[in-house]
């Protein structure tokens, strides 16, 4: 039960990156069928999930010293 909230982070954040990975496949499995342009609503999408995650990870440091 010690390391609950490590587990807990450690899933979110696994989560989260396996689903940004399958998203950015599949826009660019898209984009290139389609004419090699991606969509710029999904750009911005991972540009703030991936802050989202910095901000989760940074968080969990911040909290944890």
């Amino acid at each position: 039960m010690a390391y609950m909230k490590d587990v807990i982070v450690l899933v979110l954040v696994l989560g989260l990156m396996s689903i940004l990975g399958l998203i950015i496949y599949d826009e660019f499995k898209m984009a290139n069928e389609h004419g090699g342009e991606l969509h710029p609503d999904i750009i911005a999408l991972l540009q703030m999930s991936l802050t989202g995650i910095i901000g989760v990870v940074g968080g969990y440091v911040g909290g944890k010293t």
